[in-house]
């Protein structure tokens, strides 16, 4: 008979450390129907599969490009076609952000230099 594999389950505690999110984070995707907790320990802990593990990690990847989390929201479960877009369309914005950048350190520098 063939055993099915049983996933590794999380506890909240094991994500936070382990990806440097907080507890109010995941709460709040939670809160949201952003994920779920798939299980309980015997001490009453919430567990998380692989899947919802990584699901966190798919949600605080968005954040940190600087999607809002109502925009993850729509991302999170939209056909390819949809993610790819967005990211793309973040992709130009950061670019526009970074040559800002750019441009304001050079000027920074130049009046540093005549200071």
């Amino acid at each position: 008979m063939l055993r099915r594999k049983m996933m590794k389950e999380r506890t909240l505690r094991e994500i936070k450390e382990e990806y440097g999110i907080s507890r109010r984070a995941i709460q709040g995707y939670e809160a949201l129907g952003l994920v779920a907790p798939t299980g309980k320990t015997k001490m009453s802990y919430l567990l998380y599969d692989e899947k919802m593990v990584e699901r966190i990690r798919e949600i605080r990847f968005y954040q940190n490009a600087g999607f809002q989390v109502k925009q993850i929201k729509e991302l999170i479960d939209a056909p390819a076609d949809v993610k790819k877009n967005a990211l793309c369309d973040k992709r130009k914005e950061l670019m526009r952000k970074i040559e800002e950048l750019t441009r304001l350190l050079e000027r920074m520098k130049k009046i540093i230099e005549e200071q």
